[in-house]
């Protein structure tokens, strides 16, 4: 193989291209724009650095003569590299620059009309740096916002660089680079809500002022403390919708679910909720049925049958007390004295507390 083979061959060249490479390719997005063009040509510089083709559009790779023995593999990677300007442009400003051969043309072109006014647009990126506040936004949105403004700043103004041959003794070029810092430090603290004021103050007073991304990581932090003690505080005051009870949310409800190992969790002892195996009465049970185990003394009775369902009224006039069988129809009376009647109300008020002790 030639010298010259070997060398468009070599994938280090910058006249080396692919097979596979497409000349309809759109390599960023989006479309230039007529005010977007410092954001679009940062996209493409990258990208057409990484493809090994920036040499095209800088002016670093002049067209070499007809007759060199690299025009051939030269045209072939221009016009790749023109086709891939030309792609992601809207189609009013493609239709200018579509009869343009040379890739590095174009480029210049593009520049030369949309690059202008490069003060106005850092003046507005200045002022919409210093204005942007916080707001409803996290700290992690609301800093990315201003990481925007900032590198297309820095895009229009790059970081000053000493080109003298021996390095500087002075501090010029730190201190302009401390400034920065500085100024991107107090447009991110201040745009920040209030309860933010702490970590502010705190740091303010480190000298040095840290670098933004750290200060940023400082503001986080405070951002997650803040959270965790809303989140504490709204569990305290969550309100159960079962029970109406303030501390805790109907998924923990013992009342609904039950209490764990509790008194509580027995079934209440409301009337009603218990019959009597003995006389079929609700409202008591077999250990506490005056049928079975006898009733109070004093308490006189002239039923017939004391092992009937009876279904007790308690009257004002006489205390009268009217028993029904049920399985013969037939009606018994009890008649019980002003004593009586205290009586089986204070015994049967005893019976009511022994239920609920068990």
């Amino acid at each position: 193989m030639s010298e010259g083979a070997e060398y468009l061959a070599n994938i280090h060249s910058y006249l080396y291209l692919h097979p596979s490479k497409n000349p309809a390719t759109s390599l960023v997005s989006p479309v230039l724009e007529l005010n977007n063009y410092h954001t679009w040509s940062k996209s493409m510089e990258t990208t057409l650095s990484a493809k090994n083709k920036l040499e095209f559009i800088d002016g670093s790779a002049p067209e070499p003569a007809i007759d060199d023995r690299y025009h051939s593999a030269w045209r072939r990677c221009n016009n790749m590299v023109a086709s891939w300007i030309v792609n992601p442009v809207s189609l009013p400003i493609r239709q200018s620059i579509v009869w343009m051969n040379k890739a590095e043309d174009i480029w210049r072109d593009l520049k030369s009309r949309y690059a202008q006014g490069d003060l106005l647009r850092v003046s507005e990126l200045q002022r919409e740096a210093s204005s942007i506040k916080q707001g409803d936004l996290s700290v992690t949105e609301y800093f990315t916002k201003l990481r925007i403004i900032w590198d297309e700043l820095d895009n229009y103004r790059p970081e000053l660089m000493c080109k003298c041959l021996n390095k500087c003794s002075c501090d010029v070029l730190p201190n302009i680079t401390q400034r920065r810092i500085e100024d991107q430090a107090m447009q991110f603290l201040r745009g920040l809500n209030d309860q933010y004021n702490n970590v502010q103050s705190h740091i303010l007073l480190m000298e040095p002022l840290p670098h933004i991304t750290k200060i940023f990581s400082y503001v986080v932090q405070q951002e997650r403390q803040l959270q965790g003690k809303i989140f504490a505080s709204n569990a305290n005051t969550a309100s159960c919708t079962f029970c109406g009870k303030v501390g805790h949310n109907e998924n923990v409800c013992f009342r609904k679910h039950g209490f764990p190992d509790s008194k509580e969790n027995k079934p209440s002892f409301g009337k009603g909720s218990k019959t009597c195996s003995h006389c079929g009465r609700s409202g008591h049970t077999v250990d506490s049925c005056y049928r079975k185990h006898g009733f109070p003394p004093g308490f006189k009775t002239q039923a017939k049958n004391s092992n009937s369902n009876v279904n007790n009224t308690m009257t004002d006039e006489g205390r009268r007390v009217t028993a029904q069988n049920e399985q013969k129809g037939e009606k018994q009376d009890f008649h019980l004295t002003a004593q009586q009647y205290h009586t089986d109300i204070h015994y049967r008020a005893i019976f009511r507390v022994l239920r609920y002790l068990k």
